[in-house]
């Protein structure tokens, strides 16, 4: 067995070794899967979260484990885990499905079976193709396995070979890294095509991952819920292959997993959002999928082919890039230049628990909880009032307008961030995934207020704010969640003016939260990375000057901040911190979790709603917010 251990570590190995070793946070161990002749793997720990994740090189580069700590006991979530004795049936685990996914077969005959060995053409010739591809049965090598204070990660690679150039004609390099950091597991799938191919490579991609049912054990597996936000389901035929037909259905309301038949896959569609997957165990535990990729492809796509069942005891949302078939049809066929790679994430993580309880006498109170992560606070004045935020990873605006009783206000927001309102009564939202500022009118209908600066695309938009006469300010900052190489080469905060004319108003190093005065004539923007807050003059067209910091070196991560009518700055870092215009603190509000943005609201505006990653306070204040509409 060897452990991998980070160098400051082991410069200060010696008779307190033992004791350096516990404080370690990651390390990396080889070990055998489950005996003295099982495969290898290699085991990424996070000693604090209590997870690990396993890998198997030689057995297809898959995941093999994923462990998780739930109310103190450990959770094996992967079906089969780390078990190679199995060798027929559904085996579970994670293994690549590529370069297809599904059976691939000529378009003008019927096939066999659903999941045999199949043909396609590919560069004037017919060549076989395993069903789900070979990546899964070949052994991949280990290219490097590290541990360090941020994570602990291996890195495992398929190259072309004589082995692959039977079923497939391209050069190619295929690398999948594996990293568990803060209890969470991200899998990044890059595939290179060799500048010595002559033309575009195609493929398609998936993994077979499978869960165990139920995760916890005093659970009813009938009563674990899933949730997706797919609008179609591709349909089958009698052979099992897609028919071309499909029918209207969602996910997007959790469904208990007893209620539906999965045991002949549902191949899952029409995601209008960034894909992602939940498995909810009725005791309390969440498991959240995630996928990102560096392009998209139009509908049909498939992302999610749900499989399995309580009756079985595992369930597969596999997280899907194509379509069956693809290799035939050229439908959800991903083709990349010579020379160049392209990335497909899978994220794996457990939502947190409920947080901790508000401190009794401190005024605050939770009016929402059980988010994602919620952002984007905005106090709407008609019906009586109520509050609208973003729920971020579930990409749905949501509304609050009774205690504790939230409701979905819009849906597929393309991770809708911070929001705002004009004076017409109509929601401006910047979309991080969507790389745009929309906003929803009165009828429902959406209009794109800002995509492009000099024709390139925008980044990740992540606040937004109008002003009485119409004139938006948004702040755009690349992140790290979106995999799509950017078009602009830096972060900016930006003026669209009411003809729709998008200027730059000033470059920074990650520009977020933006706030106007009562009077609209300054802009405030805050600086996560040099933990400042800007300062501009604006005229009465909105152009903006005069540029100054006039707050540094705040405590915690300044995220979104608002202004009162009297000019004082709420600003949501450590706790929200509440500044003069001129930059004194005055005084500093504490919540059981971190704050990212703020916004007044109530009759009079004098309670400050606060957004908090998975919950939204409410906290009454001597100031009165100021108002743009």
């Amino acid at each position: 067995m060897r452990i991998h251990l980070p160098l400051l570590a082991i410069a200060w190995m010696g008779a307190s070794s033992v004791l350096l070793f516990a404080q370690m946070r990651y390390t990396v161990i080889e070990e055998n899967a489950s005996g003295p002749d099982s495969p290898k793997v290699i085991v990424l720990h996070d000693n604090v979260a209590g997870a690990e994740a396993a890998v198997a090189p030689t057995e297809g580069g898959e995941l093999s484990s994923f462990k998780v700590t739930f109310q103190g006991k450990q959770v094996e979530l992967l079906y089969h885990a780390r078990d190679y004795e199995h060798k027929t049936g559904f085996q579970g685990k994670g293994p690549l499905l590529w370069p297809a996914v599904g059976a691939q077969y000529p378009t003008d005959t019927v096939p066999k079976e659903s999941c045999g060995m199949g043909s396609y053409t590919a560069m004037g010739k017919s060549y076989p193709m395993i069903c789900h591809g070979f990546a899964r049965t070949l052994p991949w090598k280990t290219v490097s396995h590290t541990a360090d204070e941020h994570s602990a990660r291996v890195t495992v690679e398929l190259e072309a070979s004589d082995a692959t150039r039977r079923f497939y004609p391209y050069a190619f390099h295929l690398d999948a890294t594996y990293e568990l950091i803060d209890g969470h597991l991200t899998i990044d799938y890059v595939v290179k095509s060799d500048d010595s191919n002559t033309e575009l490579m195609p493929f398609s991609i998936g993994n077979h991952i499978g869960f165990k049912l139920p995760f916890l054990p005093a659970t009813d597996p009938a009563k674990m819920l899933f949730e997706t936000q797919n609008t179609v389901q591709m349909l089958r035929n009698s052979v099992g292959v897609l028919s071309g037909e499909q029918k209207q259905r969602s996910f997007y309301i959790p469904e208990e997993l007893g209620s539906f038949d999965a045991r002949v896959a549902l191949p899952l569609a029409g995601y209008k959002s960034q894909p992602f997957s939940r498995i909810i165990d009725p005791e309390g535990m969440v498991l959240r999928l995630t996928q990102t990729s560096t392009t998209t492809l139009p509908e049909p796509l498939i992302r999610t082919n749900a499989y399995g069942g309580a009756s079985v005891g595992y369930f597969c949302p596999e997280p899907w890039f194509g379509i069956q078939n693809s290799l035939n049809t050229g439908v959800g066929l991903v083709k990349i230049k010579p020379g160049t790679s392209w990335t497909w994430r899978l994220a794996l993580e457990i939502e947190p628990p409920p947080p901790p309880p508000v401190a009794s006498g401190s005024g605050v109170e939770r009016v929402g909880t059980g988010f994602s992560f919620v952002e984007g606070p905005v106090w709407v004045k008609k019906d009586g009032g109520y509050l609208l935020f973003s729920d971020i990873y579930n990409s749905r605006t949501m509304k609050i307008a009774k205690l504790n009783q939230p409701e979905v206000y819009r849906r597929y927001t393309h991770a809708g961030n911070g929001n705002s309102m004009d004076v017409q009564g109509r929601l401006y939202t910047a979309e991080r995934d969507g790389h745009r500022i929309v906003r929803t009118n009165l009828d429902g209908s959406e209009t794109v207020v800002a995509e492009k600066y000099e024709g390139k695309r925008l980044n990740s938009p992540n606040d937004v704010v109008v002003r009485r006469d119409g004139q938006v300010y948004f702040s755009d900052p690349a992140s790290l969640a979106v995999l799509e190489e950017r078009e602009l080469s830096f972060n900016g905060l930006y003026h669209v003016d009411p003809q729709g004319r998008v200027t730059l108003i000033a470059k920074m190093q990650r520009p977020n939260g933006v706030a106007l005065t009562q009077d609209g004539r300054i802009l405030y923007v805050a600086d996560s990375q040099e933990k400042s807050i800007r300062a501009y003059d604006l005229d009465k067209n909105g152009n903006a000057s005069n540029e100054r910091i006039v707050i540094r070196n705040l405590e915690g991560t300044p995220d979104g901040l608002r202004v009162a009518a009297n000019g004082n700055l709420y600003i949501a870092c450590k706790g929200v911190a509440v500044y003069t215009p001129r930059g004194q603190l005055l005084k500093r509000i504490e919540f059981p979790e971190t704050p990212v943005n703020v916004a007044f609201g109530g009759d009079d505006m004098k309670t400050l709603y606060v957004t908090a990653r998975t919950s939204v306070y409410r906290v009454r204040v001597q100031d009165a917010g100021a108002q743009q509409y």
